[in-house]
């Protein structure tokens, strides 16, 4: 047997004289290139996230707060007028099986407006009969979701609205209503 070959173990060190070193493409020459120049660049990128985050979150919070407060200083309206109605009894519409309803609503009104006070006194029978013609019209099914009941409402601000003069009814205020 003979000797064992010898193994060469790259060390850094130059080459002796007489041999040149590889020119070209090198795998530790790139990912020391590519670490020394993108650390820096991933640095920055997160820093300057986080900062963009922080002033994002800052001028959220200020925008938020004038908000609350523009709604916290409104002025609250003050309460509507309400011209209060006798009840109503009536039948409903329905063919197959009349049903009674009992209803008891106010006018609702600014109560500002001294003359809509007067002619809503003056014009009381003829409210009751826009409201009573409006009643007898329907029928039991039309009436018992809470949404029919808020468009029985419009429909009756609508209906009294037309024959005013002096102002208007701003809102319909149920104090009773039964179907049975």
């Amino acid at each position: 047997m003979g000797e064992p070959e010898e193994i060469q173990v790259e060390t850094g060190e130059q080459p002796p004289e007489g041999q040149q070193p590889k020119a070209g493409f090198s795998i530790g020459k790139l990912i020391e290139w590519l670490l020394s120049n993108l650390i820096p660049v991933i640095i920055a990128v997160v820093i300057s996230t986080i900062l963009a985050y922080v002033l994002i979150l800052s001028t959220k919070s200020k925008n938020q707060e004038e908000i609350y407060k523009t709604v916290a200083l409104a002025p609250k309206p003050a309460p509507y007028q309400v011209f209060p109605m006798d009840d109503f009894r009536v039948n409903t519409a329905d063919k197959d099986e009349p049903h009674f309803m009992r209803v008891k609503l106010g006018l609702a009104y600014d109560g500002e407006n001294k003359k809509l006070a007067v002619e809503l006194t003056e014009r009381t029978q003829q409210i009751r009969d826009i409201i009573m013609s409006i009643l007898n019209s329907k029928e039991k099914q039309d009436l018992d979701a809470e949404s029919a009941k808020e468009g029985l409402k419009e429909e009756i601000k609508k209906e009294i609205n037309n024959v005013l003069t002096t102002g208007v009814i701003v809102d319909i205020y149920y104090d009773q209503f039964i179907i049975s």
